[in-house]
Formats: C-alpha cells, structure tokens, sequence
C-alpha cells in the first residue's frame, strides 16, 4: 500500500522548484552585470517550466480530450518526439505513437488527421519553446545590443541542444505549411523578441534608420540562421570555443551593419 503523502511531495516539488527559479535569476543578474555572464542554462529554464506546469492547479472537470495519463495533444506530440529521436522522422507510425501513449488509433486521429498534422503540432510546440527561452535569455531590461547578442547565443544553444526540432521546424517534412496557421503564428511570434529590440536600437538611435525594419530584421534572422544551419548540419565542424568565435565574429558584422553611417 502506497503510505506517501501527496502534500508532502506537493512540498517538494515546490521546494525543488524554487531552489531553480533561484540559480535561473541569479543567472539573469549577472548577465545584467556583465556582457560577459554565461546564458542561463537551457535544460534548468525547460525544467522549471514543466515544474511550473505540473504544479499549477487542475481543472475541476477534465475536457473530453484529456485521459487518465494527462493531456492527450500533448502526449502524443511529447511520444512523436521520443520515437523520431529513436528512429528517426521517416520511420514514425501513428499506430506506434497511439500504442505508446495508451489509446487507440482512432483517438489518435480525432486530434491529428494524418502524420503531417501531427508533425506540425510538434513543429509549433519546438517555436513555442524557442520563443519562451529567447524572452528569457535575453529580457526588455538588457540594454540592446546586450539583448541581441544574448538573443543570438539562445537561438544557436537551443538549435544546437535540439537539433531535431530544428529538423522540423525548418526542413522539408512538413509540406503544406500553408495548412497549419498555427504553425504559422508561432513562428511569426518567435521574431517578435527581435523586432523589438530592432525598434528600440531605431529609437535610441543606435540603429540606422535609412534602412527599413523589417530589411534589418530580416538581415540578422537570415544572417544568424545561416550560421546555425551550418553548425547544426556539422558543415561548419569545431567545439564550443570555435562556435563562440564564430557567433561573435557574426555579432560584430551585424553591429557593423546596424549602426548608423558616422
């Protein structure tokens, strides 16, 4: 017989919880103090968040689309994860996936009508996240420039640490995008960050402004992309301390092209 008592382990998990929210803030502090403050952790970021979620309170009533195990959307798209890093997007089975997370096919269908629509859920879900940790890396209080360098070092270590979602976020499974608005959003939405920061260097003057926004925003997306594509595929090989060189040798160019004309 199961003798643990769930308040008590409601408690731990808010104390293990809090214990990270500290170390993730100190690590905020410091990146105010200095350009040269290491990037919150990634994992110790996603791990609050799930902690956070788990931890928030539940509905009186479940929707109809949620099972004994948790929210079934989800689920599926957690499991379509876990197998394509297993045996790769190609070798995905809705059967396999419904098998795994304990329903039956049909169930499956009732959410996504075919393989596509799923993967495009799980595309949304990489944006979503991805838009979550460069909101947090690189925050309104930074001053500008500091805010897009930290934005560049964030979207390359979540590319870097996820390469899978890079996959599917960007590559040629996913056919007709044009389908899926919400895929759409929430990519348009993964550039909200860095508009801003765009309008706000414009408006401190720090930024040039005989060029439009969206040329600028477009050249450091497409400038900073390129760069990851290149790391990501291992066209461009090295460790940590090459990525570095590389990432900061993109920043002063982008600087360099940002700037107004002296």
């Amino acid at each position: 017989m199961n003798t643990q008592d769930p308040a008590s382990d409601t408690a731990h998990n808010k104390n293990e919880l809090q214990a990270l929210e500290t170390l993730l803030t100190q690590a905020l502090e410091e990146a105010h103090l200095s350009e040269q403050a290491a990037l919150p952790p990634l994992q110790v970021f996603q791990q609050v968040r799930r902690q956070r979620a788990q931890l928030r309170p539940q509905a009186a009533t479940k929707p109809k689309d949620t099972y004994h195990h948790g929210n079934l959307r989800e689920s599926l798209i957690a499991i379509t994860m876990q197998q394509a890093e297993a045996k790769g997007l190609g070798e995905l089975s809705l059967r396999a996936i419904a098998k795994e997370a304990g329903v039956s096919a049909p169930a499956l269908y009732r959410h996504f009508k075919d393989k596509e629509a799923l993967l495009a859920a799980a595309a949304e879900h990489g944006f979503q996240e991805l838009l979550a940790w460069l909101e947090f890396a690189a925050p309104p209080a930074l001053p500008v420039r500091q805010r897009l360098k930290r934005f560049c070092q964030a979207y390359l270590r979540f590319m870097l640490s996820y390469p899978l979602y890079f996959q599917l976020m960007f590559g040629a499974d996913i056919q007709t995008r044009q389908n899926y608005p919400g895929l759409i959003s929430a990519q348009e939405n993964m550039l909200a960050p860095l508009i801003q920061m765009i309008l706000s260097g414009r408006q401190e003057g720090l930024f040039r402004h005989d060029v439009s926004t969206e040329t600028q925003v477009l050249h450091c997306w497409s400038s900073l992309h390129g760069l990851t594509s290149l790391l990501v595929l291992n066209v461009l090989d090295g460790d940590d301390d090459a990525q570095e060189d590389s990432l900061r040798e993109l920043l002063s160019q982008l600087f360099l092209s940002l700037q107004p004309a002296t």
